[in-house]
């Protein structure tokens, strides 16, 4: 790299020396840049928290709105052809109407298994889908006899799907209104 600082005009050169030394300085903290502490669990300080004893976060599941036997809640846990199983019996049983709901990481998860069912469904499918934010509540364990339990709030993304037949009716006069 050096080499070809050389062959440069010096305008060109002393433009491509101040690129390099800006990428090295992103890498290397300088004594006036703020370092973050580390427990000794591995993850970063809250500044939040005044004290400095170790915690453990104990996620607490959020609460469901409805358990009717249409709701399925998506999680990473459970295999995706289970889900893709349930909810064609679901179908195959005389439901009309499914109800998938996905949290955080399960939202590209959800979103799959609602495409994938429109696709396989033997009737007309349509989708309906509206997202949200919810508070979820995180129990702070301390990991030494000196810290005392707390609750920490988050947030965290949420999709709801509404997966419903169609008959060619309705699609029928759908189309009659958007002409």
């Amino acid at each position: 790299r050096s080499g070809a600082l050389n062959s440069m005009e010096p305008k060109q050169r002393q433009a491509e020396s101040s690129k390099v030394s800006k990428s090295v300085d992103c890498l290397v903290p300088s004594s006036n840049s703020p370092v973050t502490e580390q427990s000794p669990g591995g993850s970063h300080h809250n500044p939040k928290r005044q004290d400095k004893a170790p915690y453990a976060r104990r996620k607490i599941n959020p609460i469901r709105p409805s358990q009717a036997i249409n709701d399925i809640y998506i999680n990473r846990k459970t295999d995706f052809s289970t889900q893709l199983a349930r909810s064609h019996k679901l179908l195959d049983q005389g439901c009309t109407e499914l109800n998938i709901h996905g949290l955080g990481a399960a939202i590209h998860r959800a979103i799959n298994l609602a495409l994938q069912l429109r696709e396989t469904c033997s009737v007309p499918m349509e989708i309906s889908a509206s997202t949200c934010t919810v508070d979820l509540q995180d129990e702070m364990e301390p990991l030494d006899d000196e810290g005392d339990y707390s609750m920490e709030s988050r947030t965290c993304s949420a999709i709801h799907i509404k997966l419903y037949q169609t008959t060619p009716s309705t699609v029928k006069s759908a189309e009659k209104t958007t002409s």
